[in-house]
């Protein structure tokens, strides 16, 4: 797998690498080679993170914080004590007046991974083996493993690599064998209730105010299935745009009031059914005759991909089979295209899948 990080620089840039708290200390520990209690330790005695907490109490770190870890390590791997490496810390921030604004110096056998120090990991397992082992896990309602198994992909591959690779197909499995007759309904519930409480809770991770423009996301009426557009929305907001999710089963009156209000850039509508689709026809035929503002409307689902003849009636513009494929179509309609490459190659982990007490303290 080729990374962008292989050419050696003479510095780390800190400002390249982004603030936002997304990985807990297992991915931290993975990413760095650093044990958990050592980083404990310099937390304690030299304050050389601050990582922010997440809704469960467990403690979340961001690149920045994986940069700067990885640094003081190389410098005590190569003789340096830490105490000595922090004090150069320091005046390397004091002299550029801010810690964003620093540019470390690399030790002699240091190789930096600029902008994804997670991703550069070396996975020890392939998506097919996570795909198995979550898929069995959910079929036999076992949450507690399937929060183990996401935990593992969280921490080995980024947030829509794993979206993409293991939860997709996870359900569209799902979906098969309940139509084939061979798993009843309460697995499909079972399932997709337990993603989308993990996306949920992953979501309000990712902040939402981004620096781009304001995107609406939402479920067509009567539309229950959310998975693909929390996805979405997931992989827009660290994409840089700001994004508010609407939910699913989008009330229609109230939703036509505030678009004048709130006048969204852009509006995208998930459908996954017959049914939802035919409802968003008229949504969305609805939304292009506003007399005021006048958002991009875009659309997709899985029953845009079967029934391809339905999108010859919804108005609007059909944002691609995958939800990677709507962040390009975003990209390229709203004339910003943003190299997703270089801010979606980061892990986002989950932190309630690390039980460990330390976390929490």
């Amino acid at each position: 797998m080729p990374y962008v990080n292989e050419v050696r620089v003479s510095t780390i840039r800190l400002r390249d690498y982004p603030t936002i708290p997304l990985y807990n200390i297992k991915a931290v520990v993975q990413a760095t080679g650093i044990t958990s209690s050592t980083l404990r330790a310099w937390e304690r005695r030299y304050q050389v993170t601050q990582p922010q907490r997440s809704e469960s109490g467990y403690r979340l770190y961001s690149d920045r914080d994986i940069a700067l870890i990885r640094w003081l390590k190389s410098q005590v791997d190569a003789g340096m004590a830490i105490s000595q490496a922090v004090a150069w810390l320091e005046t390397l921030s004091d002299q550029a007046k801010g810690l964003e604004h620093v540019q470390l110096p690399e030790s002699n056998d240091a190789k930096p991974e600029r902008m994804t120090p997670v991703t550069h990991h070396l996975a020890k397992r392939d998506y097919i083996g996570l795909q198995q082992e979550l898929l069995q896990a959910l079929l036999q309602l076992n949450d507690t493993v399937a929060e183990q198994i996401l935990a593992e992909a969280f921490s080995l591959y980024p947030i829509e690599h794993v979206g993409e690779k293991i939860i997709v197909p996870v359900l569209v499995e799902i979906g098969e064998r309940w139509h084939q007759g061979k798993i009843n309904i309460a697995h499909e519930h079972f399932a997709t209730a337990y993603l989308q409480q993990r996306l949920a809770a992953i979501l309000r991770t990712v902040p939402t105010a981004g620096s781009k423009a304001l995107i609406w996301i939402g479920c067509a009426p009567s539309e229950e299935h959310e998975i693909g557009a929390l996805l979405l929305t997931i992989y827009l907001r660290r994409a840089g745009y700001q994004v508010q999710y609407l939910g699913k089963n989008i009330p229609v009156k109230d939703f036509m009031e505030n678009v004048e209000e709130h006048r969204p850039a852009m509006i995208l509508l998930s459908a996954t059914t017959h049914k939802a689709a035919l409802q968003l026809v008229h949504l969305t035929q609805a939304l292009s005759e506003l007399d005021g503002h006048r958002p991009i409307i875009g659309y997709g689902g899985q029953i845009f991909r079967r029934e391809t003849e339905l999108r010859n009636i919804v108005t609007g513009i059909y944002m691609g089979d995958t939800a990677l494929e709507a962040v390009d179509s975003t990209n390229e309609l709203l004339g910003q295209v943003t190299g997703v490459g270089s801010t979606i190659g980061r892990s986002t982990v989950d932190p309630v899948n690390d039980t460990k007490s330390e976390e929490r303290s």
